[in-house]
């Protein structure tokens, strides 16, 4: 960043800032440390040759596609397998048991998931490969689970159908899933059958096609930044209707849900942002 931009670079004016940013996007960049943030806004701030946090701010104003970048430089890498581990991990030994046993209570078999903006299908994938596991160590064979990614991107999907990416991708992955899951040939790996079929992929614009409904846990992570706060509120919305009775929201873990929204679900983890929708609505 260029020296010499006065009383705008200082810690006031990035707080600012990334208020700015919170209330426009509701990007919460809390969970990174200060240091951190400032450095890779500034790197933001450099390839724009801008030299203030204000010029910046101004910017995004004028150029909302920047938010998007301004993510991807925050998070370096957007779409990999199992991405923030932890929030895997959860998904794998709380929610899904959670699911299941509420299924079989039931008498209920299909467990559906849904990948909201799943790009190339690294993330559909991962969730596919976690609810096999978990149904397979929790004896609940009869279950039969079912991953739904879709993106308004057809190139996207289309890589995400074929279910194969460079090898070098499978480091991603925990090595008991690569084992069961995942085929290597050469500098290329593929998903195995048994995980594609039961993932599916489909066109869906969020606002403009109706959303999927009757799934028990909603994947929307690092997609809200892409949509003003309004716009948020309305997907959430839909998500909310798109649930069964005690299914789970998982967002981004810079995410948050909307004022308006936060009251009609219950909070299950909030450093890995896992909401529910309480049991006894509909």
């Amino acid at each position: 960043m260029h020296q010499g931009a006065g009383e705008d670079i200082n810690r006031g004016s990035l707080e600012r800032l990334l208020a700015k940013v919170m209330s426009d996007r509701g990007l919460d960049l809390g969970q990174f440390r200060a240091r951190y943030v400032e450095r890779r806004v500034n790197v933001r701030l450099n390839a724009l040759g801008l030299t203030t946090y204000r010029q910046y701010a101004a910017y995004l104003d004028a150029h909302p596609e920047e938010y998007a970048r301004l993510l991807d430089t925050l998070t370096i890498n957007v779409t990999q397998f199992f991405r923030d581990p932890d929030v895997y991990q959860l998904f794998r030994d709380e929610v899904l048991p959670a699911v299941v046993s509420a299924k079989q209570q039931r008498k209920q078999r299909l467990l559906r998931i849904w990948s909201a903006g799943c790009a190339t299908g690294q993330e559909p994938y991962s969730l596919a490969m976690s609810a096999l596991d978990a149904i397979e160590r929790l004896d609940a064979g009869t279950m039969l689970p079912m991953v739904i990614g879709t993106d308004i991107d057809p190139v996207a999907l289309a890589t995400a159908k074929a279910g194969e990416y460079p090898a070098k991708e499978i480091a991603h992955i925990p090595e008991p899933d690569r084992t069961r899951y995942v085929e290597v040939d050469g500098d290329r790996m593929r998903m195995r059958q048994s995980v594609k079929d039961i993932v599916r992929f489909q066109y869906l614009n969020l606002f403009e096609n109706p959303p999927i409904h009757g799934v028990d846990v909603v994947f929307c992570r690092n997609v809200f930044i892409y949509f003003n706060r309004n716009d948020q509120e309305r997907l959430l919305n839909a998500f909310w209707e798109s649930l069964t009775r005690g299914g789970y929201l998982v967002l981004g873990r810079s995410e948050r849900l909307t004022p308006q929204v936060s009251e009609r679900f219950v909070l299950v983890d909030s450093r890995q942002r896992i909401y529910q929708k309480p049991r006894g609505l509909q």
